[in-house]
């Protein structure tokens, strides 16, 4: 990744002070110097009302009545959210196969699982910064095309009708990343 990042602004979300430190300090050898921190959903949404930021990375589960997944639904479908487009990281330990499609389904960008390397999470950057996916309104969804992939000729039988019921098993980041790649 040869990219300048010092004029990207990121937003880092987490209550847990020692993996929000671990995300800031990845993200300062990439060059990344504007960083707001929040340890709630609360907070993040009280500075998103006056501030516009570049990239969101969010923990799923943290203090407070809201979570991540509850902040990024408020981020893509309030109308008074001025980060609708942002790019969202949901960075968590949460890699079961249902909560990575449930976040998708909410609307993220990509998924980070924990812990991670500075190359993964460079890889991430990478991603949003390079393949900027469109975004899909539906009665139900908005956020990034949820497909990864387009295949006009699909044939194959639909597989994510049972995607729900696979269970609780963790998934590596490298798992996770093929899944979200297959869409």
């Amino acid at each position: 990744m040869a990219y300048k990042l010092n004029n990207v602004a990121v937003m880092v979300i987490d209550s847990n002070h020692n993996h929000m430190q671990l995300i800031k300090e990845v993200l300062r050898p990439l060059g990344v110097t504007r960083i707001a921190e929040c340890t709630n959903a609360k907070d993040a949404l009280t500075y998103l009302e006056n501030n516009v930021v570049d990239i969101i990375f969010t923990e799923w589960h943290m203090d407070g009545e809201m979570d991540g997944m509850g902040l990024v639904d408020w981020i893509r479908k309030n109308p008074a959210s001025k980060n609708v487009f942002v790019p969202i990281i949901m960075v968590t330990a949460q890699s079961e196969e249902w909560k990575v499609m449930k976040a998708r389904d909410v609307g993220i960008t990509e998924f980070l699982v924990k812990p991670f390397s500075a190359k993964t999470m460079a890889r991430r950057i990478t991603v949003v910064v390079e393949n900027p996916r469109q975004f899909v309104r539906t009665d139900d969804f908005f956020g990034p095309d949820r497909r990864r992939h387009r295949v006009s000729n699909y044939t194959g039988e639909e597989r994510r009708k049972d995607m729900m019921e696979k269970g609780d098993q963790q998934m590596s980041d490298d798992a996770v990343e093929k899944l979200l790649n297959e869409f």
